[in-house]
């Protein structure tokens, strides 16, 4: 009986063994090149590369990422409340409105995007990336937050309002602890999306120093790609650049699964 059901289950771990497997072969290879010809060297010369300062882009995309993650989940935990436990005229046309800029492309709007962020006078500026992630990365967030918070039974906040709790204080003091494994999802989801972008910064960003990882390893690859050296180099900058992101998923990775298991139970 006990061999019959390990049988039955070899299937299975084979599939995702072989999807594993395609996952992390190109980043297996990528380590193996960054280390071919110099070892360490090459992580060494990418450090001290005098065009691209390491640490000040792993700055600049650590502060879009982290200030984008902070305002989207604040924003959608606001809205998801909102829209999952009051009832008000139009919210399910503007709910809807809103999960329709899904379907537009960021490609799609490139052009008032970076005529709004001139007239702003946000070029080259942080913020002038973070305001357009923000609103991006929002709507996709709200729906995953609007989801989860219509499990929470609406008796426990009405509880909550007879005795005497304000509209405030049951988002603060009730929704959010309730919320934790999806608040954590929307977090992670978030800093990540951000941290990959590469449009928004590209219409955004002008001097070296401003450049997030995704334009900087562009500027790095098209600066030196002259010998085998210079390609094992390639491959150290692409590591450095990835790693933060990786080692915020990495330890995020029981967050992410507890919010998905959690938004799948209808309470």
């Amino acid at each position: 009986m006990r061999n019959s059901k390990i049988k039955s289950y070899v299937p299975v771990y084979a599939v995702l063994i072989f999807f594993a497997a395609i996952w992390i072969l190109p980043l297996v290879i990528a380590v193996i090149k960054s280390f071919t010809i110099e070892g360490f060297g090459n992580y060494a010369y990418v450090l001290n590369y005098e065009k691209i300062n390491y640490f000040r882009v792993i700055f600049n995309s650590m502060f879009i990422a982290v200030v984008s993650a902070v305002t989207v989940t604040l924003i959608t935990t606001l809205a998801a409340f909102a829209f999952s436990k009051m009832k008000f005229w139009g919210s399910k046309l503007i709910y809807g409105a809103i999960l329709a800029c899904l379907a537009v492309p960021v490609a799609a709007v490139t052009s008032p995007l970076f005529a709004t962020i001139k007239n702003l006078g946000l070029l080259d500026n942080h913020f002038g990336v973070i305001l357009p992630l923000v609103a991006f990365n929002a709507p996709m967030m709200l729906l995953m937050l609007r989801n989860y918070f219509d499990t929470i039974p609406d008796e426990l906040l009405e509880s909550a309002r007879i005795d005497g709790a304000s509209t405030l204080r049951i988002w603060y003091e009730f929704m959010l602890p309730l919320s934790v494994p999806m608040i954590a999802n929307v977090l992670v989801l978030t800093f990540i999306y951000s941290w990959n972008d590469y449009l928004v910064p590209l219409l955004v960003m002008r001097s070296e120093e401003n450049y997030p990882v995704t334009l900087a390893a562009q500027f790095f690859m098209s600066s030196t790609y002259q010998s085998p050296v210079d390609v094992a180099r390639i491959y150290a900058v692409m590591i450095l650049l990835a790693l933060p992101s990786i080692l915020v998923y990495l330890c995020s990775q029981r967050f992410l699964v507890a919010g998905i298991t959690a938004g799948s139970v209808k309470g």
